[in-house]
C-alpha cells in the first residue's frame, strides 16, 4: 500500500521520467531514499548515450553498493517510475536493497506503449 509519502518520491520520479525523455530517452526516473527520509541518489534513463544499462535503478544498486552498509540498503526506499527491467531488479536482489514502489507496471507500459504505436 502507497501512502501521500509515497506519493510525493513518486512524484519526483515523474518529474525525473519527464527529464528522461526530453533528452531522448526512454521515460524513466529513479530516486533512492534513506530509512530517514533522505534522497540519496537521483537519476534518470541515459540510454541515448550508447549504453543500455543505464538505467536510474541499475546506477542506483551500484551507488548503493559503494556508498551504504548492508543495514542501510536494506532500510532504504527505491522509488521509480516504472517497475524494474529483469537487469535492474536483478542488480536490487544483488546489493540487498530493501523496498520497491513503482508508479507503472510493466502490463501499464505494454498497454500504454501499444495504445500510443509505440
Amino acid at each position: 500500500m502507497i501512502d501521500e509519502i509515497d506519493r510525493k518520491y513518486l512524484k519526483r520520479c515523474v518529474e525525473l521520467a519527464e527529464t528522461a525523455l526530453k533528452n531522448g530517452d526512454a521515460p524513466f526516473g529513479s530516486i533512492l531514499v534513506s530509512q530517514e527520509g533522505e534522497v540519496l541518489y537521483e537519476g534518470h534513463n541515459e540510454i541515448s548515450s550508447g549504453d543500455n544499462t543505464c538505467h536510474p535503478e541499475f546506477a542506483i544498486a551500484k551507488w548503493a553498493a559503494n556508498n551504504l552498509n548492508e543495514t542501510q540498503r536494506q532500510n532504504a526506499v527505491v522509488y521509480t517510475s516504472g517497475e524494474h527491467c529483469s537487469m535492474c531488479a536483478s542488480a536490487h536482489g544483488l546489493v540487498g536493497l530493501g523496498r520497491i514502489v513503482y508508479a507503472s507496471s510493466t502490463k501499464q507500459l505494454s498497454k500504454w506503449t501499444k495504445e500510443m504505436g509505440g
